[in-house]
């Protein structure tokens, strides 16, 4: 059994947070839209904090009780609203960003399996998306690079800081709506969640993809959905800790993670992906994806 999951929440959320209380920050659409895959909704109750909404439904009593989750790959179709910029495989990077975060918060208590003999079978679903346009993430790039040549030249405010972060451009800023929900062996709902989020000019990272700002919001999602199966509490309420560093080096560096059984989702891109935003990278040269193919 892993450790007991900690009341974390993301840097790029604490940053967010403090960022968007302090300024009006140019934002992507949030919009919740119920596609229809959740066995009922009628339960579900609105939660929301500055750059995500979410309405949310939580067994926590059945919740404690279980032991064993199984993770259905997450379904992007591609006759979701939005999704017709985007490519099969950046659809496939976007989901499995989802469900690789989704794996290491829920092995924080539980153990995956792979089997149907689950006491939880978790799946989710991408219903919405508004892809990161080109021209105003390059713009941002641009710009930033810039910057970083005038520091290296000794010029303006930038002088020996190197890369300077600017805001992004607020043209097309990305969005990304998912449902999700954890079914029991009797196929009944125990917690459900639809979640919506957003692209900021501020604390989003910028890259020359369609489909990056889809790709960093799947990993908030699936960290929210992933924190409230496995804490049976409200995500969007938790409170602002630094992340330990279990998760710095699984969800950051790209190390193997807790239970083997999320390798099936690959790891995080580590150096390479850090280095690869830096310079605004698409996700996908440095994310290798799933490592097996996932089964559903």
């Amino acid at each position: 059994m892993q450790s007991s999951p900690s009341k974390v929440r993301s840097l790029p959320r604490i940053a967010a947070g403090v960022a968007l209380l302090s300024m009006v920050a140019a934002c992507g659409t949030v919009l919740l839209n119920d596609r229809g895959s959740l066995t009922r909704y009628d339960r579900l109750k609105s939660s929301d904090q500055v750059a995500s909404a979410s309405r949310i439904y939580v067994d926590q009593p059945a919740l404690a009780k279980a032991r064993t989750v199984r993770i259905i790959p997450t379904a992007f179709h591609g006759d979701v609203a939005g999704a017709a910029p985007l490519t099969p495989a950046e659809r496939r990077l976007i989901a499995n960003a989802a469900d690789r975060a989704l794996c290491y918060d829920l092995s924080l208590k539980y153990d995956i399996v792979t089997s149907r003999d689950a006491d939880l079978t978790v799946r989710a679903q991408v219903t919405r998306v508004d892809p990161t346009d080109l021209l105003g993430a390059g713009a941002t790039i641009a710009g930033s690079a810039g910057v970083t040549v005038a520091s290296q030249l000794g010029l303006s405010f930038a002088e020996g800081v190197g890369r300077v972060p600017i805001p992004r451009v607020p043209i097309g800023l990305g969005s990304l709506t998912v449902e999700a929900e954890a079914l029991d062996r009797r196929r009944e709902q125990r917690a459900a969640m639809v979640w919506g989020g957003a692209a900021n000019s501020f604390t989003s990272q910028p890259r020359f993809s369609r489909a990056s700002d889809a790709y960093d919001l799947a990993g908030e999602f699936g960290q929210d959905f992933g924190y409230m199966l496995a804490t049976g509490e409200d995500p969007f309420t938790a409170s602002n800790t630094l992340p330990t560093w279990d998760r710095i080096r699984i969800t950051t560096l790209g190390e193997a993670p807790l239970d083997p059984d999320c390798e099936a989702f690959g790891r995080a891109p580590g150096i390479d992906g850090i280095l690869g935003d830096y310079i605004g990278l698409p996700p996908e040269y440095t994310d290798k994806g799933p490592a097996v193919p996932a089964l559903r």
